[in-house]
């Protein structure tokens, strides 16, 4: 992937160059920032900048023979390591290397790609994935070896948080002293997960959202769209530009949890105990990724709404139908109940992840709904 090829980010990109220009590379990597950014694609990119044996001031050439083999993410000497789990296919002790063939597929198809479309393209959508002590273990192996054809190996680690504490503590001494013409790029959304152990041992660079202008670009330079719907995917996307393309192509899931949501509220509005019940048993049944999205599209809803009463129109970022309904429902989302609500659904998606009783978390979630809607709001002055 060339650098010119990446939406906005110029300020990151420029910093990335001057490492490889100024042979300041440093040996671990880490770039940081929300979903969305783009860091994926930069980390591609920096490793086939390293790479490129015709290398331009500002980006790679994209002709010579390593490029080609960038551009089907094939080159022998970049590896990568993603969050992967037991499937139907892969039985015992999975690593990157069993999902290589998906997750090419997957990353050329979609650079912003996101931890639950990561799943979904593996069929393990219901479950959580992990970076294991195994993986580590063929870490080492890997960086063990001479590079085949460019002068570095180069590992891209998507997602480093969801190393669990073996796989960390393998990893601890070869990040602090890789074999020489090694390049450790790790990519991650939650840099307050990782140990600090490691953070301490890699150089930071954050990634921040891409700009309502960049994405614009971005989104018209993909054509044949409907202005009206690139608007209403610019101002849903909150510098998300994966939250974008899914706003865009009207993404099924993103519909779902519309109207899970403003079903749930409608009902805990009226305090229909008995449909709320068969609210709780179809959504408890949906797996646990699917609950941790729906939270969080309800989590960005409720801010949305609560700007809309605040009259704050220039801060939301909502579609034509999430406005229609929320020209009414956001006179129930005040200063008295949004910090509760907020907690309330954050509390439910912490639960969630922990693997506690979907049905217990949902039904506490919504009674808990019942009494912050009845609270008004306050006085003013």
């Amino acid at each position: 992937m060339l650098f010119k090829e990446i939406i906005g980010q110029q300020e990151v990109k420029s910093r990335l160059l001057n490492l490889v220009r100024d042979d300041r590379t440093p040996h671990a990597l880490m770039l940081f920032g929300p979903p969305g950014a783009g860091k994926l694609a930069l980390a591609v990119s920096m490793a086939q900048y390293l790479a490129c044996a015709e290398r331009q001031p500002g980006d790679s050439c994209g002709q010579c023979p390593s490029c080609l083999k960038f551009n089907k993410l094939v080159h022998p000497d970049l590896h990568f390591v993603v969050p992967v789990l037991k499937t139907t296919r892969v039985t015992r002790d999975p690593v990157s290397d069993n999902f290589m063939e998906e997750w090419r597929e997957s990353f050329l198809a979609n650079p912003f790609i996101s931890e639950s479309q990561w799943y979904e393209a593996i069929g393990a959508e219901n479950k959580q994935g992990v970076i294991n002590k195994e993986e580590s273990l063929q870490i080492i192996r890997k960086l063990g070896f001479k590079p085949y054809e460019s002068e570095y190996r180069m590992i891209i680690i998507w997602l480093p948080e969801k190393m669990n504490q073996a796989a960390a503590n393998k990893l601890l001494k070869l990040i602090e002293e890789p074999p020489d013409k090694t390049l450790i790029l790790m990519v991650s959304e939650s840099t307050d997960k990782i140990l600090p152990t490691i953070l301490s041992r890699t150089q930071l660079m954050h990634v921040p959202p891409l700009s309502e202008s960049m994405i614009r670009e971005g989104l018209q330079e993909m054509g044949n769209h409907d202005p009206q719907l690139v608007e209403d995917a610019v101002r849903r996307s909150s510098g998300n530009f994966n939250t974008a393309l899914q706003a865009l192509r009207q993404d099924e899931n993103e519909m779902h949890n519309f109207t899970l949501f403003t079903t749930l509220m409608r009902l805990c509005y009226s305090r229909s105990i008995i449909e709320i019940n068969d609210w709780v048993d179809q959504v408890a049944g949906m797996g646990r990724e699917r609950q941790k999205l729906l939270v969080d599209y309800s989590l960005r809803l409720l801010r949305e709404n609560f700007m809309l009463h605040m009259e704050s129109d220039a801060l939301n970022h909502m579609s034509r139908k999430e406005n229609e309904f929320s020209s009414r429902f956001s006179a129930f989302i005040h200063a008295g109940n949004i910090n509760e609500l907020v907690e309330s659904f954050s509390g439910a998606g912490n639960h969630i992840e922990a693997n506690g009783n979907p049905r217990i978390i949902l039904m506490d979630l919504s009674i808990r709904i019942i009494k912050q809607l009845m609270q008004k709001a306050p006085q003013a002055g």
